[in-house]
């Protein structure tokens, strides 16, 4: 299994580390465990506080969510595929370069 740690803090200025965090999370990567972190500081009385995240992905797990995304991928291009077949019996007529014929009423 691989691991990783990422620190992550909040305060009055607003979060560091949050968006590594929800992008590995994105990838795939599991939290393993949270431990808070003292002497994230006050600022103004605002207090701030710290968390280190620790992160795992075990080797299967990558290649899980790759799967995932291109099942997801063909799904949708299969149904695209579908629309198409259906349209096929349809008419159309004309070559596409002439203007349409007026029809006498």
């Amino acid at each position: 299994m691989t691991q990783k740690a990422l620190i992550v803090r909040t305060g009055p200025d607003g979060h560091e580390g949050l968006k590594e965090l929800n992008l590995e999370l994105e990838r795939g990567w599991r939290v393993v465990n949270v431990s808070p972190m003292g002497g994230a500081g006050v600022a103004d009385d605002a207090p701030c506080h710290a968390a280190l995240v620790v992160l795992e992905q075990r080797p299967d797990e990558g290649a899980t969510v790759a799967v995932e995304a291109v099942e997801r991928a063909e799904s949708k291009a299969k149904s695209v595929v579908e629309e198409v077949m259906r349209d096929m019996g349809k008419v159309i007529e004309g070559n596409g370069a002439d203007p349409p014929a007026e029809s006498c009423s």
